[in-house]
Formats: structure tokens, C-alpha cells, sequence
């Protein structure tokens, strides 16, 4: 019998409100412009990609041609776009309603640029509390990227951390 890994490719990107424009130009040329360079040269690998929507328009405004090549990767299915609070905001901090008008922002934002409804989300500062289900679901988020730290801090231990890459509840 073959034992089968699945790997999956996760990409953040973010840029706090405000922060200088010579700062993200420098983020841009060191790491996202040759990241997604790198990854359009190969259409057959797909890659989960989160942007804070700080960063997205800043994008666009500043750097077209890259924002092109996104909705390329998009068109093509490379690429599957992952949301979050459009400001990257701590969500257990701010009042409800605005935990999920952050989400749908992000995500009306992507499906009108990129045409894609994101089914999974970032969760800004790794910042988890059990009550954000209910305003994940309503945002119509499907997954949340976690860290594992949060698993190891309910008594995971490391050595049985890879039934989380299990599929379908059978051990790999």
C-alpha cells in the first residue's frame, strides 16, 4: 500500500495601514515580486495565497503588471485566495458585527478582482478564540488556517501532530 502526503503551499502577505511606501516597495522587490515570479513560470503548482487588503491596493495602485499576473494565476487555478479581516484587525477585539464586515470586505474585494469566493481565511496575529466560529461561518468562510502552537497548547504532542494532515480522518 502507498502512503500519500498531501502538501499544501500557504503564502502571507502583509503591510500595516500606513506603513511607508518605500517599506512595502522594498517588501515588493525583495519578496513578493520574485515569489510569485518564480511560481508563474509553473502553472501546475497550485498555491494558497493570503494578502491583507491594505496590501492588495497598494498593489494595485503601485504595481499593476504584478496584479496581472495574479488574476492570470487566478484565471488559470493556480492560485486560490484566502481572506481575512480586510485591515488584518484582531477579530476577538473588535465588536462583532465588524468581524464580519472586515471577512465579506476581503472577500468581495477578491471575488471582484480575482473572480474567486475565498473558502478560507487567515487569521491575523495567529489569534484564536472559539466564539469567532459563529462570525466565520456568517463571513462564509469554510477553514481557518491555524497554527499548530495551538494544538500543542491543548496537549498535542509533537510527535502525533501528523494526524493533522491526515484526509478524511485516515492516518498517513
Amino acid at each position: 500500500m502507498t502512503k500519500s502526503i498531501y502538501f499544501s503551499l500557504g503564502i502571507h502577505n502583509h503591510q500595516p495601514v500606513g506603513n511607508f511606501d518605500f517599506v512595502i516597495e522594498r517588501a515588493y522587490e525583495m519578496s513578493y515580486k520574485p515569489l510569485i515570479d518564480f511560481f508563474f513560470k509553473y502553472p501546475d503548482f497550485p498555491i494558497n495565497v493570503h494578502f491583507s487588503g491594505f496590501l492588495l491596493l497598494w498593489l494595485e495602485r503601485n504595481h499593476p503588471e504584478y496584479f496581472e499576473k495574479l488574476k492570470i494565476m487566478a484565471e488559470r487555478g493556480q492560485i486560490e485566495f484566502v481572506s481575512g479581516g480586510f485591515y488584518e484587525p484582531i477579530l476577538p477585539i473588535i465588536p462583532d458585527k465588524d468581524k464580519v464586515q472586515q471577512i465579506k470586505k476581503l472577500n468581495k474585494y477578491i471575488y471582484d478582482k480575482f473572480g474567486q469566493i475565498p473558502k478560507g481565511m487567515w487569521l491575523a496575529e495567529r489569534v484564536w478564540e472559539p466564539h469567532l466560529v459563529k462570525y466565520i461561518v456568517e463571513a462564509g468562510i469554510e477553514y481557518v488556517v491555524v497554527d499548530d502552537a495551538h494544538f500543542f497548547s491543548v496537549g498535542l504532542k509533537e510527535e502525533d501532530s501528523f494526524w493533522l494532515l491526515s484526509y478524511g480522518g485516515a492516518r498517513i
